[in-house]
């Protein structure tokens, strides 16, 4: 017994998942086609849940993305297409090059890529290390739709489903051929992309196989092709924000009688006072945009082998080479480096002091080597090259059991995948033979290979200075690092009717699920033995295995009386047992509630879990240079309210901005736990054919989080009160940080609320069918809370509409587009907004050469200035406003024959800059909100047979 109207399901039905290739039909046609198609819908499972319905508005908000909407976006990546949604927060991609590693992640709600699941065709899609799943290793070739529940779903789906699911739906059923081409390339004449894919399919009335193969290159830019990426700080004075390791050097260090000497090298073989505007900019060596090419075969097939079972298979294999490049390695060396025994012995002949100076004399000591850096551009750049290759197996029988009138649905599923990177690092340097080369001449003179260095002249250009080759070959290695990551698991499902109650028949969907993940890191043995110029990390090796119940039901409460049309209630709960911390169990209620044809109200509590990842659990402790500014420069002097800053010397000064960060994994973390509560309302009038309003308010609290304080953080709350993860920082007697631990911890929380919108609206008229569409997120409230590992003492923070620690959080964001047809013609516009944000914009004390604070000049709100007795700067809160903007987006396609169709686009229409971020580690923007500078134009042609 179905309550809901068969027609008003069928008109759903099609518009969602059925109507790929056109973006209206005509309403007497389509009711009297859907009329007669109504008693043959099948009953199909949406994301969020197991159960098979016949009605695809459920208690969970779904949003669903077409083929044909994923080409509105003019990219060659699924993943920058989903980055690209307003319910979808900063996440890493190929803009990342300091930090990207050339994949492309999802992060709903902005929570953290690991917290949103991703499955293709319903199954879990192999995560890395992280946890993560790179979407750039699935080709948008394959894919009919994509569903995106915006909800926790762990009761249904298990780990990491906290924030959402995406749900990848590939082709079925296709017969034919069809292939694609496209190319694409900035106005600047760069970051050049093509794709060519072709796919096969074939299918009778027992079964269908689809075979696909498709290939993308995309060519990189440089940092310094654009204005605001070619400058460390974009707007600031000459040198701000960069390096202290120059072609030239610079080089502080104490004499014989400890006078202090800070100099750099005059080009010319003699040594002149250093000064903050001698600072080398690294940025316009750097990718902007970084390249990749990536090689797909998928093939999937299914086969009847009676009525009721079927078999069904499907294969994966994906090859992906990516890269990223730095500036020449900066060879940094002194106590305030973090170097050990390092000494520039008096008799190296390239030594221009006379002395002896050595790393493990303290600051202001006789002959102290206090810092020394030097850009080693005959090095070359330092480039990081991976070559990924994944591959995924899914394979079962799946089925139906008649008994009397019911019909039940089975499947049985064997999964596994693996995913292997092999790593390639060029321009890194062996710290002990530099020591080597450095120290005693005859001491290196007796050591095999060995050439002493000249570290105190100058280089000209990349490959070009007084270092020789012969120098080089002795002093550099290129580094060889492996990963893995595995999957594997079994599963079994059954859902179906179990009987009828007054207001329908009560579903239900049970399952067992058995899953085990393995993983390793195996960096290079100069990398693991922490010998290299590079981040030292050491070798990462683990595996955890789960075993999974759960139960999902419907019950139809009411139906057919006064604003009751339909009142279903939906239960789920998952019990899962870990190997390595214990079981957990979630669960979750649901109430749809359809009052009228018209209008469907629905809300859902559930509770989520995500269970640490490999990397989380075994990660190797291993290093990072993140900019940070040092809240204790001048000293405990300098900083009288800052107890944290006490016992440091009125001298220090903060010798380099990237100062060495320890991370690393924990064994024993706990599992992160989540309560997500959403509810809002789907309208349909009647009155107004083609339309359709949705809004839905969510509500997200993550506690227990696995995270890192954060080192700026960490050095922060330090100084300001002296006792607050203050365990978690070593310094030099000069005051230099020496360690900063920032590892893993089960550490607080956070929360984050606000709503979602969509308006649909097909009509058609004389001129073409038009589509309207938007689609917008609005963040009301977003806090996090830090509990510091050692005291206990907890900070929180309301980051809504912030940037923060290079997360950018926008209050809303919202796309709009608009579709037009007509005959052979198709049209489309999208505008993708950005709200404005705000970040914290500190400069310190920094001024400009007018002497002009950075923070007045720089900082739309630079705040109220409190200055000390002396005069000096002493505090200041200032903030930056990243102001909204938008995206236009535009193309348009003629269908030159029925198997021909060409369309040319251009994104960033009205060549719209990014806004200017001072949070960001480079480019002075954040890339996983923002896109680079720049017109992009491409074409695309689709041939289908």
């Amino acid at each position: 017994m179905f309550t809901n109207s068969k027609l008003a399901k069928s008109v759903r039905l099609a518009c969602a998942f059925g109507a790929v290739s056109t973006i209206s039909f005509s309403g007497a046609v389509a009711a009297q086609e859907a009329e007669e198609a109504a008693d043959s819908v099948e009953k199909i499972e949406v994301t969020g849940s197991r159960i098979r319905r016949t009605d695809i508005e459920g208690a969970n908000p779904v949003t669903v993305m077409t083929r044909v909407d994923i080409e509105k976006f003019g990219i060659t990546s699924i993943g920058d297409v989903l980055q690209a949604i307003p319910s979808a927060g900063s996440a890493i991609n190929t803009n990342n090059n300091n930090g990207g590693n050339g994949t492309t992640t999802i992060n709903i709600r902005g929570i953290g890529s690991n917290r949103t699941l991703v499955l293709v065709n319903g199954k879990r899609w192999a995560p890395g290390l992280t946890g993560s799943v790179d979407l750039n290793n699935i080709p948008s070739s394959i894919i009919e739709r994509i569903e995106v529940l915006k909800d926790g779903a762990s009761a249904v789906y298990g780990s990491d489903a906290v924030a959402g699911v995406v749900n990848i739906i590939t082709r079925q059923d296709f017969e034919g051929v069809h292939a694609s081409g496209y190319l694409g390339q900035y106005d600047e004449g760069d970051g050049n992309k093509e794709s060519w894919d072709i796919g096969f399919g074939v299918a009778n009335d027992r079964g269908n196989v689809y075979f696909n193969v498709s290939y993308v290159e995309e060519e990189p830019t440089f940092a310094g092709d654009r204005e605001i990426s070619a400058v460390p700080v974009f707007g600031a004075p000459t040198g701000y924000g960069g390096s202290s390791g120059t072609p030239n050097g610079r080089f502080w260090y104490f004499d014989d009688e400890a006078t202090s000497f800070n100099v750099q090298n005059d080009g010319q073989g003699g040594l002149i006072p250093w000064t903050g505007s001698s600072a080398f900019n690294f940025a316009p060596l750097n990718y902007l945009s970084t390249p990749q090419e990536r090689i797909n075969l998928y093939s999937q097939g299914r086969y009847e082998l009676t009525d009721n079972v079927s078999v069904n298979v499907t294969g994966f294999y994906g090859n992906r080479r990516s890269s990223q490049l730095l500036a020449p390695t900066p060879l940094f060396i002194g106590n305030a480096a973090g170097t050990s025994g390092v000494t520039i012995a008096a008799n190296n002949p390239y030594n221009p002091t006379g002395l002896d100076l050595t790393d493990t004399a303290g600051f202001g000591e006789a002959n102290s080597l206090f810092f020394a850096g030097r850009r080693m551009m005959e090095a070359g750049y330092r480039e990081f090259a991976q070559n990924v290759d994944q591959f995924q197996f899914n394979g079962g029988f799946d089925g139906v059991i008649e008994l009397g009138d019911q019909e039940y649905y089975w499947d049985a599923t064997y999964t596994y995948a693996d995913i292997t990177q092999n790593t390639l690092t060029d321009g890194l340097l062996n710290m002990d033979r530099v020591a080597l080369a450095l120290g005693d001449v005859d001491t290196c003179a007796a050591t095999d290979g060995c050439v002493p260095l000249n570290f105190f002249g100058g280089a000209t250009a990349i490959g070009e200075g007084t270092i020789t080759q012969e120098m080089l070959d002795y002093i550099q290695f290129t580094a060889q690092d492996a990963a893995n990551s595995t999957l594997e698991s079994y599963s079994a499902n059954i859902s179906g009717e179990v009987f009828e109650l007054p207001a329908g028949y009560l579903a239900f969907a049970a399952g067992y699920e058995k899953r085990w993940q393995s993983g390793y890191d195996q960096p290079d043995a100069l990398i693991a033995a922490g010998i290299t110029s590079g981040n030292s990390r050491q070798p990462t090796s683990g595996s955890f295995s789960v075993e999974e119940v759960y139960l999902e039901v419907a019950i139809p409460l009411i139906s057919d009386v006064e604003f009751i049309e339909q009142l279903d209630l939906e239960l789920a709960t998952r019990y899962s047992d870990y190997s390595n911390f214990g079981d957990t169990t979630n669960s979750k209620v649901g109430l749809k509630w359809r009052i009228n044809e018209d209008v469907l109200v629905r809300g859902t509590w559930s509770e989520a879990f995500r269970a640490p990842s490999l990397s989380e659990l075994f990660l190797g402790n291993s290093d990072s240079f993140a900019t940070l500014i040092d809240p204790c420069n001048g000293g405990e002097a300098a900083n009288a309210n800052s107890p944290g800053c006490a016992g440091i010397p009125a001298a220090y000064e903060q010798p380099n901005p990237q100062i060495r960060t320890t991370v690393g994994g924990n064994a024993d973390l706990a599992p992160e736990e989540a309560e997500s509560f959403t509810y809002g309302f789907v309208y349909s009038p009647a009155q107004v054919e083609g339309l359709s309003i949705t809004f839905d308010v969510f509500d997200i609290e993550v506690d227990n989080a696995v995270s890192t304080v954060g080192a700026q953080r960490i050095l922060d709350a330090c100084a300001t009160t002296g006792t607050t993860f203050c365990s978690l920082i070593e310094r030099n007697s000069g005051g230099v940080v020496t360690e900063l631990f920032n590892g893993l911890v089960n550490l607080g929380g956070q929360t984050t609320s606000g709503f979602d919108y969509n308006v649909a609206y097909n009509f058609d008229t004389e001129y073409g069918d038009f589509r309207v569409n938007w689609d917008g997120t609005y963040v009301d409230e977003r806090t996090s809370i830090f509990v510091d590992p050692v005291t206990g003492e907890s900070i929180s923070e309301n980051d809504a509409g912030k940037a923060f620690d290079r997360d950018v959080i926008p209050r809303i964001r919202t796309n709009l587009s608009v579709t037009w047809a007509y005959e052979d013609w198709t049209a489309n516009y999208l505008v993708r907004f950005i709200g404005g944000t705000t970040e914290a914009c500190s400069f310190d004390d920094d001024t400009d050469d007018a002497g002009n604070y950075l923070e007045d000049t720089l900082c739309s709100d630079p705040g109220v200035s409190v200055f000390a007795e002396d005069g000096s700067l002493e505090s200041k809160d200032s903030f930056n406003e990243l102001d909204a903007m938008a995206y236009h987006d535009a193309s348009v396609g003629y269908s030159v024959t029925e198997n021909l169709r060409l369309t040319f686009g251009v994104n960033n229409l009205w060549d719209a800059d990014p806004e200017i971020s001072y949070t960001t580690f480079a480019n002075s923007f954040d890339p996983s909100m923002y896109e680079i500078p720049g017109r992009f134009f491409y074409g695309r042609i689709n041939v289908d047979f």
